[in-house]
């Protein structure tokens, strides 16, 4: 079946006529996102949030033109103090494919879990940040850094097996696996941050004379990553321990410093609605969406082939803001504002192999599913220019 008359083109259009109706010319907007969100696994939130975003335009008359407008076009630049209100985060051993073909199904007890509880990681803390951004008549590019730092303390309350990197050394030798035992103190430090880069594509911008106000949607494409240096002090070392099948050697105690980093790309959705006060003021409103799934190979994660899975993630990102800007004499203006943000994330790393003798001859080592959740804040001061 084509793309011409009766083809894959004419049932796309009646899904969308469907999904979306015909919509009149004043409406085109509203369809055309509609029509965007059919593609994404999504949809549901992301047409939710289409029409949250595009709420005002069905029923407030309004105008609109392509673009911002040339008051709204510039730079702006704002530093931020806030924190980490609340984070959670645990990687949980599921199944392990390699106890059951080689016949030892009783050994999935062993499997274990782990959650920022057991290394004592509690919220809140502090973050600075810095922000930039450029508008243009018809996109925006948006940079926003974040820098975090914090300290922990806990008591292992059980045996902790870790992978971490191959920076623990014992008698002249590198290790990439150490061993907390039961009852011993240790602490963890880490120093990162938070960044996003996105490009926002703003087509329209609709205004109501009414209410002086205007509002712009916009169709965003970005990267966030999260890195950082973390440390891992578990006292003296007093040993090695083999654990695991087949048997790997865990230092017992030790320390270990190394670089552990993450990113993902995003697309979303966001708006702003600005308002004009009294005095020039302008009261200043964002709301944003960013989504990301991936669901293939784990290869690009690790240099090891034989360590290669499957890997199912999402991310979601939630933020919304509000400011007042103050006009300066010199046509500049300033602005004070609170941000907050939820990021979430959550997934499942899997065996590759399928067949029995493949798993054994692997080794294959535990499923695991993982999950992360962080609700942050912010004030921040602005110069826009």
């Amino acid at each position: 079946m084509g793309w011409g008359k009766g083809g894959k083109a004419t049932v796309f259009r009646e899904r969308i006529t469907r999904k979306c109706g015909t919509g009149s010319p004043e409406h085109g907007m509203l369809v055309f996102f509609c029509t965007l969100s059919l593609f994404s696994p999504m949809s549901r939130i992301l047409r939710f949030s289409l029409l949250s975003l595009l709420l005002l335009p069905a029923f407030v008359r309004a105008e609109f033109f392509g673009g911002v407008s040339p008051d709204m076009q510039g730079h702006d630049l704002r530093l931020s103090l806030g924190g980490i209100l609340w984070m959670d985060g645990s990687v949980n051993e599921t199944f392990r494919a390699f106890y059951k073909a080689s016949g030892q199904d009783s050994k999935q007890s062993l499997a274990e879990s782990y959650d920022l509880d057991d290394f004592g990681v509690k919220t809140p803390f502090r973050t600075l940040g810095f922000h930039y951004e450029r508008q243009w008549p018809y996109g925006a590019l948006r940079w926003n850094t974040t820098y975090l730092s914090f300290s922990a303390n806990s008591t292992a309350k059980r045996d902790y097996y870790l992978g971490l990197s191959d920076h623990i050394r014992y008698n002249g030798h590198k290790y990439d696996h150490l061993k907390i035992p039961r009852g011993r103190k240790f602490s963890v430090d880490f120093t990162g941050v938070m960044t996003d880069l996105t490009y926002g594509f703003t087509p329209v911008t609709f205004l109501y004379d009414d209410i002086y106000a205007k509002f712009t949607p916009s169709l965003d494409i970005g990267l966030v990553l999260i890195g950082g240096w973390y440390d891992i002090d578990a006292g003296h070392s007093t040993g090695t321990a083999v654990y695991q099948n087949p048997p790997v050697d865990f230092v017992v105690g030790g320390s270990s410093s190394s670089f552990i980093g993450a990113g993902a790309p995003m697309i979303g959705l966001s708006g702003d609605f600005r308002v004009e006060l009294e005095g020039d003021r302008l009261w200043v409103n964002r709301l944003g969406f960013g989504y990301f799934s991936y669901d293939g190979s784990s290869s690009f994660l690790t240099s090891k082939g034989h360590r290669s899975k499957e890997l199912d993630i999402s991310v979601l990102s939630i933020s919304g803001e509000t400011s007042i800007r103050f006009p300066l004499q010199n046509g500049n203006a300033i602005s004070l504002g609170l941000k907050m943000q939820i990021l979430t994330a959550d997934g499942d790393i899997k065996s590759k192999e399928k067949d029995t003798e493949a798993i054994i001859a692997a080794r294959e080592r535990f499923n695991k599913s993982f999950d992360f959740k962080m609700i942050s804040a912010l004030f921040f001061v602005g110069y826009s220019f």
